[in-house]
């Protein structure tokens, strides 16, 4: 695991933690944390990031 990837990590943990430790919540716990981790970085993307389209189930417009 890269540094990068260990800060999203991290970072994912500490919203688990600080939304109280709910179960099933993991995958948008690491969006959160990866949207961030870009934020701070400065390369984050033009738009949010929709689940349903990192999954291909639509073409992004």
């Amino acid at each position: 695991m890269n540094d990068h990837d260990e800060r999203i990590r991290q970072r994912a943990h500490e919203i688990w933690e600080e939304e109280g430790r709910p179960e099933g919540r993991e995958y948008s716990h690491w969006l959160r944390a990866r949207a961030e981790i870009r934020a701070e970085d400065g390369d984050g993307p033009t738009r949010p990031e929709r689940p349903w389209t990192i999954a291909g189930l639509i073409q992004p417009v």
